[in-house]
């Protein structure tokens, strides 16, 4: 695959959700068939990650201030006091240097766990009915892997069909689409008293997972244990990685 500025624009129209339709098909089509591309798309997104963080934008900050200082010891300090803020720039840039190699290792390591534990929501029967006959025919796009298809037909369904089986099934499409923070969103919508509450526990777990997020994941996989349900295993062995 060649990296060209044309690659990384697509790339960051993707992460950024600004792909038109029919261009954001092609695409996933493209990264599907492309081990490269789709190394690149998580680089990428790693490199988001970390140019959010606190701490980087910390250090960024510093370097901009002792690149300043510099420029004037340059001019008006001695050769002594000048070494002095070079030497302090460069503990900073390996600093930044050990920031950097620490997010874009954990964030390996929390997408090799997302890969090892994330299977799609398996599709339900839906009985034949007035009203399902829409979702039966959606899921035939979920089962095949097309979530953006499924995304546009999902949000145009009516509110009352299926709620909870809807967040669910819209939930792993956002997932699969890079559009985590709707994900989230989906899953945490559905209510303690519903029959899949434990199900979008999990997928929420994982979609914190996906962000490079462990803080997030943690209570939610102790609450998945602690229900003791058909998630439980899972969960209690995705917490020991974590925390080793």
């Amino acid at each position: 695959m060649d990296r060209t500025p044309e690659i990384f624009e697509k790339i960051e129209g993707y992460l950024n959700n600004t792909l038109p339709k029919e261009e954001l098909l092609a695409f996933e089509k493209e990264i599907s068939n492309t081990p490269a591309l789709k190394q690149e798309i998580e680089k990428h997104r790693s490199l988001h990650v970390t140019l959010s963080d606190q701490d980087t934008l910390e250090f960024k900050e510093k370097l901009v201030k002792i690149s300043t200082e510099i420029k004037k010891e340059e001019t008006s300090s001695s050769f002594f006091s000048l070494f002095w803020k070079i030497a302090a720039s460069i503990v900073v840039i390996f600093g930044v240097g050990t920031l950097f190699w620490y997010t874009i290792n954990n964030q390996d390591q929390t997408q090799e766990l997302y890969a090892q534990y994330y299977e799609p929501f398996p599709v339900e029967d839906v009985s034949r009915g007035e009203d399902d006959n829409a979702l039966q025919d959606v899921m035939k796009s979920y089962r095949n892997g097309d979530y953006s298809i499924v995304i546009s037909e999902l949000e145009e369904l009516p509110n009352t069909i299926k709620k909870d089986l809807i967040h669910l099934y819209l939930g792993n499409s956002y997932l699969n689409t890079n559009q985590e923070e709707k994900a989230i969103g989906q899953f945490e919508s559905i209510q303690k008293n519903s029959q899949y509450y434990e199900n979008t526990r999990w997928y929420l777990a994982l979609t914190y997972l996906k962000l490079g997020n462990p803080k997030k994941i943690k209570p939610i996989l102790q609450e998945i244990i602690e229900y003791n349900g058909v998630y439980k295993e899972n969960a209690t062995q995705l917490m020991n990685a974590l925390t080793k």
